[in-house]
């Protein structure tokens, strides 16, 4: 499908589309400034050895020690995250239950490094800044004790947040622009394509359930093609309706029976025709037959034998065992490779097939046009 197939897809369906995109950004509008932000700020420490290390010698020696044995570095870091310290902090600073429980707190070692950091989460940025100092100074407390060589230092002090982390304003509306044309693009297409089917569903519906032959619409469609196909190269055409309403059955028979009976009809039809001959159902018991390359005498006669073969043919049906003799007339009209229409060539074989039934069972008559006037130019009788 060309691009340009698409945009006017678009184009056709912007009241799709233009309501998708507007009502997910509204969506995400609604959502990104409805949800609690969150504020974020860090503290960072480093682990060194303390002042008993008198000289350079052993004060070097104390950072490879260190360095060699993470286990020191890593209980510090989780100190600073436990329950323990964090009720510290927020004792001294007289939080109350709610207070604390919207705050977290998170610690790591900076890879490579002796450098600790601690990260605190809530939704208030003077209490977030607040209690990250504190949880630094809580824990600088708490681990002196531990190892008698080392200590942890503050490095820098949590500062004040200035915006939150979350919901990222800009992020989520741009976001919510992108899915809403993403969601309108596709729901446009998908209507496209639900679309087209129902309005086509007859183009790909060709054949006639009952009988097997063609419908009525694939063959107005043939019949305008092969129209067409006559008027360009000069080459006869005709076409022929049979009316197969003699079935010998009654009212009481039931409707399987005639069924049945069309189906043996049209594969009769069809066994007895040349391959690109064109066989179809237009209704009940009226057959239509395309016959390219025939003028209208010859297309008379093929229609003739036609008639006489379903005269003498006896249909049985399985199921009941009932035998059925069937008989009808036709009309044919021929096409003169002018300006008439399929619309003015099917009214004209009507009116044949009209002329045939008027003049007794087993009629086929031919009508021509001499010109431009619609003339009767010949009956055939058949019955038997």
């Amino acid at each position: 499908m060309e691009i340009k197939t698409y945009l006017r897809i678009l184009i056709r369906k912007w009241w799709v589309v233009m309501p998708t995109f507007l009502i997910t950004l509204v969506a995400s509008i609604i959502f990104t400034f409805t949800q609690t932000p969150v504020y974020q700020t860090t503290s960072t420490f480093i682990v060194a050895p303390n002042s008993s290390f008198q000289d350079v010698k052993n004060f070097l020696s104390g950072l490879d020690v260190l360095s060699n044995r993470s286990e020191i570095s890593s209980t510090y870091a989780e100190v600073a995250a436990s329950r323990q310290i964090k009720q510290l902090a927020a004792d001294e600073l007289r939080l109350s239950r709610a207070q604390k429980e919207s705050l977290s707190v998170s610690s790591r070692l900076l890879a490579g490094t002796n450098v600790l950091e601690i990260t605190v989460e809530g939704n208030d940025p003077a209490l977030v800044r607040d209690f990250a100092n504190m949880v630094g100074t809580k824990t600088v407390t708490y681990v002196q004790g531990l190892y008698d060589t080392y200590e942890l230092k503050p490095l820098d002090l949590a500062n004040l947040p200035a915006s939150p982390i979350s919901p990222a304003v800009k992020l989520n509306l741009a976001l919510g622009a992108v899915l809403g044309l993403v969601f309108g693009v596709g729901l446009a297409f998908l209507a496209e394509y639900l679309q087209a089917p129902l309005e086509n569903l007859a183009n790909f519906a060709i054949l006639d359930d009952e009988t097997g032959a063609y419908n009525e619409h694939y063959f107005m469609q043939r019949l305008r093609e092969e129209m067409s196909r006559a008027r360009r190269n000069q080459y006869p055409l005709s076409l022929a309706l049979m009316n197969i309403d003699h079935l010998g059955v009654t009212r009481s028979t039931p409707p399987q029976v005639c069924t049945e009976v069309m189906r043996r009809v049209a594969v009769l039809l069809k066994q007895h025709l040349r391959e690109e001959d064109l066989v179809a159902r237009l209704n009940g018991t009226v057959f239509a037959v395309l016959l390219p390359d025939l003028p209208g005498e010859v297309a008379k006669e093929t229609v003739e034998k036609l008639q006489t073969r379903i005269a003498w043919t006896t249909f049985e049906i399985e199921k009941t065992g009932a035998k059925v003799n069937l008989n009808g007339t036709a009309g044919v009209a021929a096409y003169q490779c002018n300006g008439t229409g399929h619309d003015e060539l099917m009214a004209e074989a009507t009116r044949a097939l009209e002329e045939a039934e008027a003049a007794g069972l087993g009629k086929v008559c031919l009508v021509s046009e001499t010109d431009g006037h619609p003339i009767t130019v010949g009956t055939g009788d058949n019955r038997i």
